[in-house]
């Protein structure tokens, strides 16, 4: 009987362990084993915020990489689970990382790119917009030497980019250089690319150091045009100089300048300046040798007929405060001087058409019925911009119609 028993015993016990060693060892054929690592599978399309596909962008969780296709569909293999970090990046967009959860298996996981709209060479930064079929004109911001305050070197690449910091960059408060990017992004229709750099000296060899700044912006944003493109000038101190030292130089590309206080402008005949329209900015309570300096320089202008305009403000050597004048005059310069077919050269400006502002009095007036010395009267291109200059200068008379 206990021989019977232990033999009916027997395939129980065969069964049991049989149901152990199945739990124990490799059991469903899609679960991983002791020896085997769960891996996860990531796919899906990259697009541009248009919609667009974008092809050959490079997609990258670790070591694995892909690159897309023509539909701009990617997909990684074998990657661990878990949290991972995505980037993806691309020609002429701005490169993007994200975090991705991977589960063992396939996971979906779309990508859209922002156009890029910061470009670099060297020591010059370029804000080029997005969306523009084609840029009109380069706004290019020269800061001075240093900061007055600090002697901190001055850099105006955090105005054209909108980079957080501390320090001037030509303006030093938040909302001046908020205000001052705003405003030149929307001239010219929007067309417009911003131009910052570190101090460009006035000499050919940093003229060449912008121009070569230019193509290569072009080079890289696939818009050929910037290498040609009209540029406005708007410099503070060195800057200043630097801005017209480039339009003695290169008259026939610049659409107009404005520079502010600097005592370092040369003091000989304007050259290719001369029909360009200048805006220079004296401080009152600036050091005196900049005084010295600008003065002779626009009023030898204005008597060989530029079409240039002279403010003095109550202030020392920080730049324009009245924003407002600043960009009426650039706005009515950029209107009058951009062809209308790009490519083709500035539109010349004739001084009958603008405005005349007395320096003595304030006062201002049409051209033709200026009553004093037209030669040495402030020229404004607008009656917005005169109105702007009368209103630095303290006049009230206005004569519009004679």
């Amino acid at each position: 009987m206990q021989f019977s028993t232990s033999i009916s015993t027997l395939p129980l016990a065969l069964a049991a362990t049989s149901i152990l060693v199945a739990a124990c060892g490799k059991g469903d054929p899609g679960s991983p084993t002791a020896t085997e690592t769960a891996t996860a599978t990531v796919s899906g399309v990259v697009t541009a915020a248009t919609g667009a596909v974008i092809e050959r962008a490079s997609v990258k969780i670790g070591s694995a990489t892909g690159t897309t296709g023509t539909d701009g569909r990617f997909e990684l293999r074998d990657l661990p689970v878990g949290n991972r970090t995505i980037i993806t990046s691309a020609p002429r967009f701005d490169q993007r990382s994200e975090s991705v959860s991977l589960s063992a298996g396939t996971n979906a996981h779309d990508v859209v790119l922002s156009h890029q709209t910061i470009f670099t060479h060297q020591n010059a930064l370029a804000n080029l917009p997005a969306g523009r079929a084609e840029y009109k004109v380069a706004i290019a911001f020269l800061p001075g030497l240093r900061d007055p305050a600090t002697g901190n070197p001055l850099d105006s690449r955090r105005l054209v980019s909108g980079a957080s910091g501390t320090g001037c960059s030509i303006w030093c408060l938040p909302n001046e250089l908020e205000e001052v990017k705003r405003r030149a992004l929307e001239l010219a229709g929007g067309n417009v690319a911003l131009i910052g750099t570190t101090t460009l000296l006035d000499q050919p060899a940093d003229y060449e150091k912008l121009l070569q700044a230019l193509s290569q912006f072009g080079a890289q944003s696939l818009h050929p045009e910037l290498a040609n493109i009209p540029i406005l000038f708007v410099g503070h101190s060195q800057g200043g100089c630097t801005a017209y030292g480039f339009s003695r130089a290169h008259g026939p590309r610049v659409a107009g300048f404005v520079t502010m206080k600097g005592g370092c402008h040369a003091p000989g005949p304007a050259g290719a300046a001369a029909p360009v329209p200048g805006f220079f900015l004296i401080g009152r309570v600036d050091e005196p040798h900049r005084t010295a300096n600008i003065t002779p320089v626009f009023e030898a202008g204005r008597a060989a007929g530029a079409p240039w305009s002279l403010s003095i403000d109550a202030f020392g050597h920080g730049p324009i405060v009245d924003i407002a004048l600043m960009f009426d005059w650039i706005d009515a310069v950029l209107t009058a001087r951009l062809p209308a077919t790009a490519g083709a050269p500035l539109r010349a400006v004739s001084e009958t058409v603008g405005w005349l502002g007395n320096r003595s009095t304030g006062a201002i007036s049409t051209y033709a019925c200026y009553g004093s010395a037209r030669s040495s009267a402030s020229w404004l291109p607008s009656r917005e911009a005169a109105l702007g200059w009368q209103r630095m200068s303290g006049g009230t008379v206005v004569v519009g119609a004679c």
